[in-house]
């Protein structure tokens, strides 16, 4: 997780920003097609919101707040999402909410789908298929867990 002997040091956490044309306008679409409410709300320069999922942090800030910025959809930051549920279950419900979803893809670790927010930052729902898929991902998580 970190390397106190490396350039970076100790991290005490990551986060992962998602930029967004309209902050107000993102937090009504993850409200109504995710059911997520922000952690956080908060401005520092400019406006953002922040949402916990699962061990990650995932901020939402407006383009002009980034100091490289590129279009809506143009980065190829994917948010990963392993999820309890059964992925077609997920995407059935996404779908339902008007949420675009990609095709379920399944291979021999697991069942999955990619899916775009307003603004095309995507995720990838996931969970694993197998018990060799599921170690991979405790020991993920283990691992980050312990540093």
């Amino acid at each position: 997780m970190s390397n106190a002997k490396g350039p970076l040091g100790q991290i005490g956490m990551a986060a992962t920003t998602l930029y967004v044309s309209d902050v107000d306008q993102a937090l009504n679409w993850y409200r109504d097609k995710f059911g997520l409410e922000p952690a956080m709300n908060g401005s520092d320069g400019h406006r953002y919101a922040a949402y916990l999922l699962g061990g990650a942090i995932v901020v939402l800030e407006p383009i002009e707040a980034a100091l490289e910025s590129a279009g809506p959809g143009a980065e190829s930051t994917t948010v990963n999402l392993v999820v309890e549920d059964k992925p077609a279950v997920v995407r059935d419900a996404l779908l339902a909410r008007g949420v675009v979803c990609g095709s379920l893809v399944e291979s021999p670790g697991f069942s999955s789908f990619l899916m775009r927010d307003l603004d095309g930052n995507r995720f990838y729902v996931t969970r694993p298929l197998s018990s060799q898929g599921a170690e991979s991902v405790r020991r993920a998580i283990d691992e980050a867990s312990t540093g």
